[in-house]
């Protein structure tokens, strides 16, 4: 097996411009001439069917990002971007018993499985980058998009935030974290871009 690409998770509050970040990134690392390859976010893949914010979709997810992370160690580009991964699936598995959406015995068995897999086959990224911005801003981006918050309500992100703040103060990785707030899409580039040259360096 050849060495393993610099892998970088991306994980956040939702509408933080994660996605939006990750292909910016893509096209500008790539002139600059890293080859990079972007590992698309799972829960964009779910079969419609299954419903939102259940805990087998969830399961559909968490599998579904084991298999992109387990791809990684294969992959013969220089930088890899994580549309979420690892820990992010660790913080649903958390957040979704918070909710009460699985029980503490799902919940768990999901981390263990998350744990003993990264054990085998050190699946963990390299690096791991929070995306964040007030719960207004992220609704403010939600309804410019056109998209309705229903289940992404202030409510839900509020607690999303809550939790995740905590799930990443428990974290012993170093964490790189951007607030998003009151960035342009290219400044949030090129904070996390610059970031990015310092840990190869």
């Amino acid at each position: 097996m050849s060495i393993r690409p610099l892998t970088i998770e991306f994980t956040g509050l939702p509408n933080a411009g994660k996605t939006t970040l990750i292909h910016n990134l893509q096209n500008s690392l790539s002139t600059k001439g890293f080859s990079v390859k972007v590992m698309q976010e799972d829960a964009e893949l779910v079969p419609s069917v299954i419903p939102k914010l259940t805990w087998v979709r969830n399961v559909w997810i968490t599998f579904g990002q084991l298999q992109t992370l387990l791809e990684c160690n294969y992959s013969d580009c220089d930088i890899i971007l994580l549309d979420r991964g690892y820990y992010d699936a660790l913080f649903w598995a958390k957040f979704l018993y918070l909710q009460k959406v699985c029980t503490q015995s799902e919940s768990e068995t999901i981390i263990n499985i998350l744990d003993m897999t990264n054990s085998s086959f050190k699946l963990k990224p390299d690096f791991l980058f929070v995306l964040d911005s007030t719960v207004e801003e992220s609704l403010k981006r939600r309804y410019a998009m056109g998209g309705k918050p229903s289940i992404t309500n202030h409510e839900f992100l509020t607690f999303y935030k809550s939790v995740l703040h905590d799930f990443i103060s428990s974290l012993p990785e170093p964490i790189r974290y951007v607030d998003t707030t009151n960035l342009t899409i290219e400044q949030v580039k090129d904070t996390v871009e610059n970031l990015i040259f310092q840990i190869m360096t």
